[in-house]
């Protein structure tokens, strides 16, 4: 499956474009294990874990970022003799994630089976949850990740085209860009653009207008391959008390925090806060407050540069260690420490 339409370059060809970025960009070039997990959750914002699975030669690994609107766009690149893996953790919230791979393919797996992503194909990330990915050998890669807030506007727009209600999104999806061939041409387009000096959509104006574009040309190709769902109070679009109060609570995380103060902070009643997180979010905001603080315990913990387990739990707002432990297992499936011995081991 090298050429993803007629008429269109193999996506391998891709990697020239790519390269052009990385080379711009200037970024430091790892060359063991250890500098790329640090790269990678320097890149990722202390979301995503590399790991070797079945240890190897390993050569290099580089990567670039542009910015396309409220869009990511990156392209990362291993040169690797064995075999390795990526854990990524997403929240509600987090932004929708395109994996195309250039050369090599990989596996993955959200909550079901392993499933291989080969170029030519791409893979849609979208639910909440722990995201893993195995490749072996040498592969190159671009990721694209869209702002979740153009996404809930985009499905907002899908859902009121037509009876059927909104679209819900599978854990995983996996596209054939032979059968998308306007989605890769697109996204073709855009990697090219970026590859010039002066990178139209580079502005900001009409990277919002591309993003827009993309998600739509998304939204149709996947139109087949997700559940038909009524329409639900939680896509439409977010008042601008909840904007106010999830800012608030990012902001403020690591203070003591109760209902009364977020919902002063948000300039509405706490009924009224209360009423917006089940409308919308389908939680409480002391349960959204738990999972930002926990996200962020997170990527201190991985970062490695922060302090005691103790000192990362009261810098995120706990006031019990054993109260920290167990919601950071309850979400994340290993203890604080594990994730500890994890980055350092």
């Amino acid at each position: 499956m090298e050429n993803v339409s007629p008429g269109l370059a193999p996506v391998s060809d891709w990697i020239r474009s790519c390269s052009t970025l990385v080379a711009r960009a200037g970024g430091p070039l790892a060359v063991d294990a250890g500098a790329t997990r640090r790269r990678i959750l320097e890149m990722s914002k202390g979301r995503c874990i590399f790991d070797m699975v079945v240890p190897g030669r390993f050569l290099s690994f580089r990567g670039a970022e542009a910015r396309v609107g409220r869009m990511s766009v990156k392209f990362l690149s291993w040169d690797c003799e064995g075999r390795y893996e990526t854990s990524t953790w997403r929240t509600q919230d987090h932004h929708l994630a395109l994996h195309i791979p250039l050369r090599g393919s990989f596996e993955a797996r959200q909550s079901g089976e392993w499933m291989t992503v080969a170029p030519g194909s791409a893979l849609v990330v979208s639910a909440a949850g722990e995201t893993k990915r195995r490749w072996e050998g040498p592969c190159d890669l671009l990721n694209i990740m869209i702002d979740r807030d153009a996404l809930d506007q985009s499905v907002t727009r899908e859902a009121f085209s037509g009876p059927d209600g909104v679209l819900h999104f599978p854990d995983l999806t996996l596209i054939d860009l032979n059968e998308a061939a306007t989605l890769a041409r697109f996204v073709e387009m855009i990697i090219r653009d970026l590859e010039t000096e002066n990178s139209a959509f580079s502005d900001l104006a009409v990277g919002v207008e591309a993003e827009r574009v993309l998600l739509q040309l998304l939204l149709r190709t996947m139109r087949q391959e997700v559940e038909r769902r009524p329409i639900h109070e939680r896509y439409r679009i977010v008042p601008a008390y909840m904007r106010r109060a999830e800012r608030f609570i990012r902001e403020r995380h690591g203070d003591s925090l109760d209902i009364g103060l977020i919902a002063l902070g948000s300039g509405v009643s706490p009924r009224t806060l209360q009423y917006g997180f089940r409308k919308y979010r389908g939680a409480s905001p002391m349960g959204f407050l738990r999972d930002i603080r926990l996200s962020f315990a997170r990527r201190a913990l991985l970062d490695g540069r922060s302090g005691s387990i103790h000192e990362v739990s009261v810098a995120v707002g706990y006031r019990s260690d054993s109260q920290f432990a167990r919601d950071y297992r309850a979400s994340f499936g290993e203890s604080p420490t594990e994730t500890r011995r994890t980055m350092r081991g």
